[in-house]
């Protein structure tokens, strides 16, 4: 994998899991539960105030619509809220207050929490305030016109015995924590990117030096004056010092020379190329697998060139015909043939002298 194809996978995947958590935040914060019929309803929890506790809060919800001086909208303190009871406050969205204004007022009278019910349809909002809220202690949700209308009837219908619990949600993401991640995601981003980077320029870099055991396989070779010949070095223009008699040098396959320790320094920790042609001693010689695998191959087929040559030596060799002799003396004619059996030869070489023989003795 490429750093450049990394790279964008890894925003790719920034940018989905920044919007999974803003989806999260988006969802239900927490939920609203019905004692008596086990009926639950979803809400949404305020970006102001605390959060609802892990245990839940069992509270008689009571509509302050039925409170004595009061009105729906809770933009004014109620007078009748009962005393030893723990409630929650079952309000309106709207009137001339915003929400947080809702919330002071019946925190100040009394409400351990406030629902607050839209007044049209639509989903579900999070509540902000734009003034500084440090002064709230209790949570607020808010729910929709449907579930506002409905636990609002059974408010009114059951009075001060209408018992709910309001539970958190498991996968709650405050919006601090939302922001949070939002904000420093990137940093670590940055930060991902940056080892990435370095570990790529060390790959690189280990790319760029020669292995150990290349570089001590390189010839040796003992340095002495006397044996100098035209235009060879006499220093190491590694270290620029001369060459002293019996000094070990490295030969590269450029054929250039150096101080061992210098070059081997140099090729296993700087660059695998030698320092003045900048030839790579990694790089196979022309010498050969190639050029030996000919010359394999055509030794290979002359020696079955001759090996086919031995197989048909053993055909008989075709007989000379008689020829005639001349005439000489008593015009004897004499005929000399070659056996037709196949012969080596060094029999053929010896029937040869025999014939030699008797023919001068005819001539005779």
């Amino acid at each position: 994998m490429t750093f450049r194809r990394a790279s964008f996978l890894l925003f790719i995947n920034w940018i989905l899991v920044t919007t999974w958590m803003m989806s999260s935040f988006e969802s239900t914060d927490a939920t609203i539960v019905v004692l008596a019929t086990n009926d639950t309803y979803i809400d949404r929890l305020a970006a102001f105030g605390p959060r609802i506790p892990e245990e839940g809060l069992v509270l008689n919800l009571i509509a302050v619509e039925t409170l004595e001086g009061s009105d729906q909208s809770a933009c004014t303190q109620v007078a009748g809220a009962p005393a030893n009871v723990s409630w929650v406050a079952l309000v309106e969205r709207g009137g001339n207050c915003g929400f947080a204004d809702k919330v002071r007022n019946m925190q100040a009278s009394g409400a351990k929490a406030v629902i607050v019910g839209d007044n049209q349809r639509g989903g579900l909002i999070t509540m902000y305030a734009r003034e500084d809220t440090s002064d709230i202690t209790i949570p607020s949700v808010f729910i929709t016109q449907n579930h506002y209308r409905e636990l609002r009837y059974f408010g009114m219908e059951l009075g001060k015995e209408f018992l709910v619990q309001m539970m958190p949600d498991e996968d709650d993401w405050p919006v601090a924590d939302v922001l949070s991640f939002i904000i420093l995601s990137p940093a670590f981003v940055v930060i991902f990117l940056y080892f990435l980077v370095r570990v790529r320029m060390h790959q690189q870099h280990l790319a760029d030096l020669a292995p150990t055991e290349v570089v001590s396989n390189l010839p040796i070779k003992v340095f002495f004056k006397s044996k100098l010949r035209d235009n060879d070095a006499v220093e190491c223009v590694i270290c620029l010092e001369e060459y002293e008699n019996e000094d070990e040098l490295r030969v590269l396959p450029c054929k250039h020379e150096y101080h061992v320790a210098c070059i081997d320094n140099w090729l296993t920790n700087r660059k695998k190329f030698c320092p003045i042609c900048k030839r790579d001693i990694c790089t196979p010689a022309e010498s050969t697998p190639l050029l030996s695998s000919v010359y394999a191959q055509e030794s290979y087929n002359a020696n079955n060139a001759t090996d086919s040559i031995s197989s048909g030596s053993g055909s008989s060799v075709p007989a000379m015909a008689s020829t005639p002799q001349p005439e000489v003396g008593l015009s004897t004619n004499v005929q000399v043939s070659i056996p037709s059996d196949s012969v080596d030869s060094a029999d053929t070489t010896a029937a040869g002298s025999e014939d030699s023989k008797q023919w001068r003795l005819l001539m005779k």
